[in-house]
């Protein structure tokens, strides 16, 4: 069985191809790489309280805050 941890790193490198692809020369962040990498941290987030690593799932948390920070600023333009 695929862990939580893998599917969530996974989705957070598809993000990163997802932004490295499709950036221009004006260097904006895509919105669909704030998405994916979202959903990514999401399941990072949920494996660390279910596994037990508090700290690790709050860093995770304040990095999936953050992130949907910048999806709501994405998605004002």
């Amino acid at each position: 069985m695929i862990s939580y941890s893998i599917i969530g790193l996974s989705l957070v490198i598809i993000a990163w191809l997802v932004q490295l692809l499709t950036m221009d020369k004006t260097k904006r962040v895509n919105r669909y790489f704030v998405i994916i990498y979202a959903l990514g941290v999401l399941i990072l987030v949920y494996d660390g309280f279910n596994t037990g690593l508090i700290n690790l799932a709050i860093a995770n948390l304040i990095s999936l805050v953050v992130s949907i920070l910048v999806l709501i600023r994405v998605m004002k333009k």
